[in-house]
């Protein structure tokens, strides 16, 4: 029974998380109000404020839902493509490019600038998730391609993040270009000493 319990109140906060979504994508974080919240779901104010105590409480489970969405599929382009450096950071610029595009609350937090006043208060924390997404990327650069050198490696995990970041800002082609693009850059970085490039599994053969 207990956990039945716990299953249902885990839908309804992503239902709630859900409609919350969709009132900030369409009208900002300023105009959100917890009675329209509770009334998109079906459920009384008391129902919303035992699960989210306040609107601010609200903002912050949206943004860790997003970024732990946005990790997620960053790690998924990176896992297509071990076996080559360049393939693996064109398909996680490209989801991330892509996401931004049609994710406001991605793009607050990577560019610490919300559209018209968009989760203001949330992008004073867009620095905590640029150094995530970072240190996410550099073990994962450093399990999956320990042959480059150290120090090349973290220019190019931040290089990756700094264009990525920067094309999201300003985009100037499409996310499959910009993507190409930021590769390109990241390869020649990662690649500045000369050393090899070999996976995990051919490093340690």
């Amino acid at each position: 029974m207990a956990r039945f319990r716990e299953t249902v109140r885990t839908l309804l906060r992503e239902r709630l998380l859900d409609a919350a979504f969709d009132r900030v994508a369409q009208h900002g974080f300023g105009k959100l109000r917890m009675a329209h919240l509770a009334g998109d779901v079906g459920v009384s104010r008391q129902t919303l404020y035992s699960e989210f105590p306040s609107k601010e409480a609200v903002g912050e489970a949206l943004f860790r839902r997003e970024l732990e969405r946005c990790l997620v599929g960053i790690q998924q382009g990176l896992d297509a493509h071990r076996d080559d450096l360049r393939a693996a950071v064109e398909a996680a610029v490209v989801f991330t490019l892509t996401l931004a595009g049609r994710n406001p609350l991605i793009r607050a937090m990577l560019t610490s600038a919300g559209e018209d006043g968009l989760l203001p208060y949330l992008t004073t924390r867009s620095a905590a998730a640029f150094d995530l997404a970072t240190t996410m990327a550099g073990t994962y650069a450093a399990e999956t391609w320990p042959s480059i050198d150290p120090v090349a490696r973290e220019l190019a995990v931040d290089t990756a993040v700094r264009l990525t970041a920067s094309h999201v800002v300003q985009a100037t082609a499409s996310p499959e270009e910009s993507a190409r693009r930021i590769a390109d850059t990241v390869v020649r970085v990662a690649l500045s000493t000369g050393a090899e490039l070999l996976p995990a599994a051919t490093a340690r053969a």
